[in-house]
């Protein structure tokens, strides 16, 4: 005798918590796991399409704000260009007034702009035009015509600075005021020796003040001589310069400096004496340039006084 095959169920009841009636539902047992399955794959089918979305409009937003700060570093992109421009032609006012020329400075300022310039108006009539988007090519050559610029300015600007500090010692060399306060007793030139009484030729000045007065040097420059001279300058202080200058301090009472000692203009070496061969107190001034005596007078400042 054949045994009746069994189905097998589910029974879902729901008991209420007052005395009312308890209702069961009966699920056979396939429809019933099928039917969670389909629950579970909508629940996680849900959950994937509300991240993606939400990543969707995080995503929209960040797009948003980089178009933003494109626009801005676009803007300040305009910016630096008119910058670099306006420098570039300081630079050019600068050689200038300085009469500073070199082959690169003819090349670059022979006409300013070129392609460089006028592809990156690309670039300032998106911005003016308020596009979102900048296009890449426009971009690109902005950056390059900004980095092109700011190394030709900086390679520029050293040279200038080189020039300039060269200008500068060259200034500080050459001497320049009264190295010491007095009157000019002799001058320049041909004169009556005072102890030959004959004519003789005058290398210097000689600029009268009491014994001790400090002597100053007139320049910048290297102590090359400091010792008693005996061919009539008593005791001598000869001080290079450099570019050709050479100034000589004679009869003074005693010096405080030393050969090979470096020293700067307004500094005192020493003091007004009588030592040599001379008939008072007073400061044999020298100046030489490349080996020949000049008059030492073109060097002084205009105003002769005492203070």
């Amino acid at each position: 005798m054949k045994k009746l095959k069994r189905s097998k169920h589910l029974t879902i009841m729901v008991v209420p918590d007052d005395t009312g009636r308890v209702i069961s539902v009966k699920f056979k047992a396939p429809l019933f796991i099928g039917l969670l399955l389909v629950w579970v794959v909508s629940v996680i089918l849900s959950a994937f399409i509300i991240a993606r979305h939400a990543n969707y409009r995080a995503t929209l937003a960040y797009d948003r704000y980089l178009e933003i700060k494109h626009g801005e570093f676009s803007k300040e992109m305009v910016e630096s260009r008119d910058t670099v421009k306006r420098v570039t032609e300081i630079d050019k006012q600068m050689r200038d007034m300085l009469q500073l020329k070199s082959r690169d400075a003819i090349v670059k300022y022979t006409g300013f702009g070129g392609p460089s310039y006028l592809d990156t108006k690309l670039l300032e009539n998106d911005v003016k035009n308020g596009d979102e988007v900048i296009s890449r090519k426009a971009f690109e050559l902005a950056v390059k015509y900004v980095d092109d610029q700011a190394k030709y300015s900086e390679k520029s600007f050293q040279e200038i600075v080189g020039y300039i500090t060269e200008q500068r010692a060259r200034l500080t060399a050459v001497p320049s005021g009264w190295p010491i306060k007095g009157w000019i007793t002799a001058s320049f030139g041909s004169r009556i020796d005072p102890f030959t009484g004959s004519l003789s030729f005058h290398a210097g000045v000689d600029i009268a003040n009491d014994i001790g007065t400090p002597v100053k040097v007139t320049a910048d420059g290297v102590v090359v001589f400091a010792a008693f001279d005996t061919g009539g300058y008593g005791n001598l202080v000869m001080v290079n310069h450099g570019n050709g200058y050479l100034t000589k301090y004679g009869h003074m009472l005693k010096y405080i400096v030393s050969p090979g000692q470096y020293v700067k203009k307004g500094q005192v070496m020493g003091y007004l004496g009588d030592t040599g061969r001379s008939t008072a107190p007073h400061l044999h001034y020298e100046v030489r340039l490349n080996g020949i005596a000049v008059n030492p007078v073109k060097y002084l400042d205009r105003e002769v006084a005492l203070k």
